[in-house]
Order: structure tokens, then sequence, then C-alpha cells
């Protein structure tokens, strides 16, 4: 049986005044905390996280405070990754692979986190 997918929207209020990046741990922490994501993760959903228009940058940071205890709740950054589908259709085309690339090194640092590796050992 498929699972039900929900939609989860950051906006560009998420990224700060006049910003178009996502930066800082605590300010990922502060999005966690209003879009309830602690309760999320306990739900048989899955989700469409989808990034705003105007965003040229998501940093490592603010993606760890955002996701990471989520990551760890579920166990795996593959398990996180089916639960939480983070989805760049409302991104400008040219600007996707920056975020790609954002996004494959946020997911790079929450698996050392996962490891408690620094990932230069």
């Amino acid at each position: 049986m498929e699972k039900n997918r929900l939609a989860i929207q950051l906006t560009a209020a998420h990224r700060g005044v006049g910003s178009t990046l996502f930066t800082g741990r605590p300010e990922g922490r502060k999005v966690r905390e209003e879009l309830k994501l602690d309760e999320m993760d306990q739900k048989d959903y899955e989700y469409n996280v989808y990034i705003p228009s105007g965003t040229t940058s998501i940093n490592a940071s603010f993606f760890l405070g955002l996701f990471f205890n989520s990551i760890k709740a579920l166990g795996s950054v593959d398990t996180f990754k089916k639960k939480y589908l983070i989805d760049l259709s409302q991104v400008e085309k040219p600007l996707r692979p920056f975020i790609e690339r954002n996004l494959k090194e946020c997911f790079r640092k929450a698996e050392n986190e996962m490891n408690d590796s620094t990932g230069l050992d």
C-alpha cells in the first residue's frame, strides 16, 4: 500500500529578510519547530519538501538544524530521503544544479554526524 505524501513548503521568510540562502543551524532549528517536524517524524506519512523560488543556496548548518533530528530519529540518511523528498521544482532551473550540490554536501555532513566523524578521519 502506497503511503500518503504531504507537502511541506519552505518560504522566502524562512531564509531571512532579503536573503536568497538558507543558513544557520539556529535558524534551521527555529523553522523545524515552526513546521513541527518532530511530530511529522512520528506520523506514517511521506513528505515533499518544497524549496522556494529565488533560493540560491542551502547551507549545511541550516539543513542540519532543520533535518538532523529527523535523520537521527529515522535511523539513516536513506530512510530520511524516503520520508522527506526535497523538491526543487519551484527553484529556477539554472539554480537547481547549485542547490543539488548543496544538498549532496548536506547529506554528506549528516552522514558524518551520524557516524561521529568529521569527514577528515
